[in-house]
């Protein structure tokens, strides 16, 4: 089978790629998903081919509300949430009916690199704002929109990851998350979070989301099962009030088209309803803690040597910052001859960083051969 012509990912032969974030095809919960889409297609019949509603298939949207109010203490109110094709298609409906030409849009400094393509493809002005291994710098932000608010410039929104962010895997600190919540209620700034990783914690439970904490209104929490489930379903949510929700989902888009995602939300919601979903999460973050572990023991003879990394909490990602000596373009061009490729700080970042540093993903491949790759960066860096 020419997989060219069906799959994203391209792996070059024998070469251990730690550029990608996805997940591996060992681990996709296929007998469960074939077992939830027969029942579904029992259940609901012809309803799964037609068009659907705008705001997503209710039984599904009923059970993402109630699993959110489960695991954070506060359930959407029906008119609270609406479903999407995926976080990616939630952030272009976002930015196209929340931001203007010219608009400032904030964005963090190193994000994730498909969002800037996103945003980019609109005429807004990206200002970026510093991100460490506390998250977003709230301090930083207050200076810029108090610039910006000076010039007159109108500003449309802060995109931000705070739970286990992308590249970083940095969760945005109590701390932060109080200043920010500060900000919000001086300035009134709209903030869209992206919350695609929040299932996937590894040691202890995230801190809850800004549309838990943040007062009704100033937040739109983009939700997703591409990672806790499987990517090519392209099933998410979003939260905000129901004035945002209105707005979204009455856009000519979903009017045209229907609901996003209709057949999978169906395949979804007899997953969660089985419980089949609560299983695949468990073992996926079991799973991935497992290789987060080998790729750090690989690794971890460079830190003697002035290598940085805080070990992920959840998510994909390991964040690895180079000495000041060494560039990431020459550590790639180290490692890529050992036949192993990792992403390099800049593709993250719209300003220089003041750092160096490299991405890799640990989703894709099986510890042993995480462990293997992680010791071998390290001899080729050292």
């Amino acid at each position: 089978m020419d997989m060219s012509r069906i799959l994203q990912l391209q792996l070059a032969p024998g070469v251990t790629d730690l550029a990608w974030g996805h997940p591996d095809l060992t681990l996709l919960p296929l007998d469960a998903i074939q077992s939830a889409t027969a029942s579904a297609l029992t259940r609901y019949g012809g309803a799964m081919l037609t068009y659907g509603i705008d705001r997503g298939i209710g039984p599904l949207r009923d059970l993402v509300a109630e699993q959110i109010g489960h695991s954070e203490g506060v359930a959407p109110l029906p008119s609270e949430i609406m479903l999407s094709a995926g976080n990616s298609q939630a952030l272009a409906q976002v930015a196209m009916l929340y931001a203007q030409p010219n608009d400032v849009v904030f964005v963090e400094n190193p994000t994730y690199h498909l969002a800037l393509r996103i945003l980019r493809d609109l005429p807004l002005h990206l200002h970026a704002i510093g991100c460490d291994q506390d998250g977003l710098d709230v301090a930083e932000l207050d200076t810029a929109i108090n610039m910006h608010s000076a010039a007159g410039r109108r500003i449309a929104f802060l995109y931000t990851i705070p739970t286990y962010q992308n590249p970083t895997g940095a969760t945005l600190s109590i701390e932060r998350r109080e200043a920010l919540l500060k900000l919000q209620h001086e300035t009134d700034l709209r903030i869209v979070e992206d919350d695609v990783y929040r299932e996937l914690w590894f040691d202890t439970k995230p801190l809850p989301s800004l549309w838990t904490t943040f007062p009704r209104g100033s937040v739109i929490r983009l939700g997703s099962f591409s990672k806790s489930l499987a990517p090519g379903l392209r099933t998410g949510y979003i939260t905000a009030d129901a004035a945002i929700i209105d707005r979204l989902s009455g856009c000519g888009l979903l009017d045209s088209g229907g609901g996003m995602a209709h057949f999978p939300s169906f395949i979804l919601a007899e997953l969660l309803t089985s419980g089949a979903y609560a299983d695949i999460v468990s073992e996926y973050r079991q799973r991935y803690a497992r290789r987060r572990d080998a790729l750090e023991a690989g690794l971890a003879p460079l830190r003697a040597r002035g290598f940085q990394w805080a070990s992920p909490r959840g998510g994909y990602f390991l964040w690895m910052k180079l000495p000041p000596h060494m560039r990431a373009n020459d550590a790639l061009t180290l490692i890529r001859a050992q036949h192993i490729d990792a992403l390099p700080a800049t593709l993250f970042s719209s300003r220089p960083l003041g750092y160096e540093a490299i991405r890799m993903a640990f989703s894709l491949y099986d510890e042993q051969t995480l462990h293997h790759a992680g010791t071998t960066i390290a001899a080729a860096l050292t």
